[in-house]
């Protein structure tokens, strides 16, 4: 039999492949890539356009701060690393997506405090 036509076969039945292993790292992405989603600097997938949205952005940055407040001390190097860096990338990303709101004469939401409780 042709394992193509049993792979085909399978996904008919509604069988999908095994989820990702979870990771400090996926957990990251999982508020990072929504984050510049939002900020527009990756296209949406559902609606394959850029929609920044710089209130929900600043929402998805909260909670990566939030993660990075709540696992202080707790992290390897290369998870704080990789926190540290993701944190950088979507903190430049609404950067950038603020400055250009501004300058085509948008309002910017006031940054607030995320809780950490």
């Amino acid at each position: 039999m042709n394992k193509e036509a049993d792979k085909s076969d399978s996904a008919a039945a509604g069988e999908t492949a095994s989820p990702p292993q979870p990771t400090f790292s996926r957990l990251v992405e999982t508020f990072a890539v929504p984050a510049l989603v939002w900020t527009g600097h990756l296209v949406n997938p559902v609606s394959e356009k850029a929609e920044p949205n710089l209130q929900l952005a600043q929402y998805q940055i909260g909670m990566l701060e939030i993660l990075e407040t709540k696992t202080k001390g707790n992290l390897t190097d290369d998870e704080k690393s990789y926190l540290d860096e993701m944190l950088h990338a979507v903190r430049m990303a609404y950067l950038q997506a603020s400055n250009l709101k501004k300058d085509a004469g948008g309002t910017t939401p006031p940054p607030t405090e995320p809780s950490a409780s």
